[in-house]
């Protein structure tokens, strides 16, 4: 594909004179090298910002990170063949003199120009699938599952980009480097769905991926708002910068020329009316909730020890369901599911059977069990919010006591962490409070912001900053009917060190200090 081809739309494009034109889609200012026709007929190969990954024929993305600049990696990316670059900064003198073939490009909003040369290049995946956006603090991932669960159960093969992996009908192509990847791989991943058959995608959508506009050129057909709680505030600076990152997911589906879109709420939300007071006019609505009043409402729900009951209210009529995931908060999950597959073309007896066909999300309050006389569970909530959801869901089963493994990440959010321990501490018995992934921070740092909500209101817990020791030592304290919960990890199987990434397991990390503690029973 040409270079004049991949800036389709962008304005970047070559005039009919061979200078650089600008069109209304962009309200930059123009490269600082005009783009001549010799090099707007530059054939691309591929698209990359990893200069690692550049190849002959290559457009390389020079673009700014949290820790690093692509700036500094145009070199190699052009001794590797890149034969075009395009950054936000202006052209290296030295490399325009030892590149001379090479097309400059410069542009003031990167990732914008990223995501729309992307779609070019991949030519628009997202035209050929049903393509549902999932946004919220809490229940992408599950209402991920639950939703490819009903579409499978529709006879579709559905893809899903999502926090765990890149599936297809099952198959997974990748675990996952983002929640939702960098525009360009965002589009390999949606022609790859094209290429293996799939006719629908589910994307869990971040709040840092809509700021950072990696979904921009993605054609939405639904979007789906779970909740907002306080997270990412390192990111975002505030809340409000928070729920409009959110709320940008439904401004790309109002702009998406598909037909027939809609907007999935949950009206239960604080945030709710103010998100739906600003969808555009004629964006066709539908609500879900527990408490208020919404087109798909859940009623007499029951929360059970292996699995959850309740009876959805539907414009397609009134039925029972039986969840084999347990809490509230997956009652809000399947309605989301049940709501955004309905929105689709999905039959309500066809929704209702794929939710309850699900039988677990890995590291989603995921139970292990091997038998022994007390629950465990592998959780990823790493919020206060989360943690409390959990929290509140399992001290309504039976139980004799709840025993609680958590940390919090280092080099990130800082101000939840105290909350994050007076929920611990508040609604467990015991808690262990250990390393999550610290990063290049100090784990007593971590650990003494975490006890400022603590101090001289909690007694209830200790600090144990080796992660394994802390889930062996939950374990073995575990007696009959005892509840244990280690959270804020779930599915990963990593931990993120000062220097170094390790393989490190919550699940097999429990199972092996369940195995031990059993045959010292013996």
């Amino acid at each position: 594909m040409t270079l004049t081809d991949i800036l389709k739309n962008t304005g970047e494009t070559p005039g009919a004179d061979g200078s650089a034109s600008l069109n209304n889609s962009f309200a930059g200012p123009r490269p600082f090298e005009a783009l001549a026709k010799k090099d707007g007929g530059v054939e691309i190969t591929a698209i990359t910002n990893d200069s690692r990954k550049a190849v002959k024929g290559a457009l390389f993305f020079a673009l700014p990170g949290a820790k690093t600049d692509g700036s500094l990696y145009i070199r190699q990316a052009l001794e590797n063949g890149a034969s075009a670059v395009v950054s936000q900064n202006a052209a290296d003198p030295a490399l325009k003199t030892a590149y001379p073939s090479a097309v400059w490009l410069r542009t003031p909003d990167i990732s914008a120009l990223l995501s729309t040369a992307a779609a070019n290049f991949y030519h628009n995946p997202s035209a050929e699938l049903k393509v549902t956006g999932l946004t919220g603090t809490k229940g992408k991932t599950t209402t991920a599952y639950l939703l490819e669960s009903i579409l499978a159960a529709h006879g579709d093969k559905p893809g899903v980009a999502g926090t765990i992996n890149y599936r297809v009908n099952g198959r997974v192509l990748s675990k996952a480097a983002n929640t939702t990847p960098l525009a360009h791989d965002l589009q390999a991943l949606l022609r790859a769905m094209v290429g293996a058959g799939a006719k629908s995608a589910i994307m869990e959508i971040s709040s840092h991926a809509l700021a950072l506009k990696r979904a921009d050129n993605v054609r939405f057909d639904c979007a789906v708002f779970t909740n907002l709680q306080s997270d990412h505030m390192d990111f975002h600076k505030t809340r409000g910068d928070y729920f409009l990152a959110k709320a940008r997911l439904f401004e790309l589906l109002a702009a998406s020329p598909k037909k027939n879109k809609t907007a999935v709420i949950n009206a239960d939300d604080e945030m709710a009316a103010e998100l739906i007071s600003g969808l555009s006019r004629g964006l066709k609505t539908l609500t879900f909730a527990v408490d208020g009043k919404a087109d798909f409402k859940a009623s007499a729900v029951q929360i059970l020890e292996q699995k959850t009951l309740f009876n959805l209210n539907a414009p397609g009529g009134k039925t029972p369901v039986v969840l084999n995931l347990l809490g509230l908060h997956n009652v809000y999950n399947a309605l989301a599911a049940i709501t955004a597959a309905c929105a689709m073309g999905v039959g309500l007896e066809t929704a209702v059977k794929g939710v309850q066909a699900l039988t677990r999300v890995p590291g989603r309050l995921e139970r292990i069990d091997l038998g022994q006389n007390f629950t465990v569970f592998v959780d990823y909530a790493h919020t206060g919010a989360a943690l409390e959801s959990v929290l509140t869901n399992l001290k309504k089963l039976p139980h004799a006591k709840i025993i609680t493994v958590f940390g919090c990440g280092g080099d990130r959010d800082r101000t939840k962490r105290a909350p994050m321990g007076a929920v611990s501490c508040s609604l467990s018995d015991r808690v262990i409070i250990t390393s999550d992934n610290p990063r290049t921070e100090d784990p007593a740092r971590i650990f003494s912001d975490i006890e400022k909500g603590l101090a001289g209101v909690f007694l209830n817990y200790e600090t144990l900053p080796c992660r394994r020791e802390a889930i062996f030592k939950a374990i073995a304290a575990a007696s009959k009917g005892d509840i244990v919960l280690i959270a804020g990890k779930g599915h990963e199987d990593y931990q993120i060190l000062k220097n170094e990434t390790i393989h490190f397991s919550d699940r097999e990390e429990a199972e092996e200090a369940i195995k031990k503690k059993m045959q010292n029973a013996k």
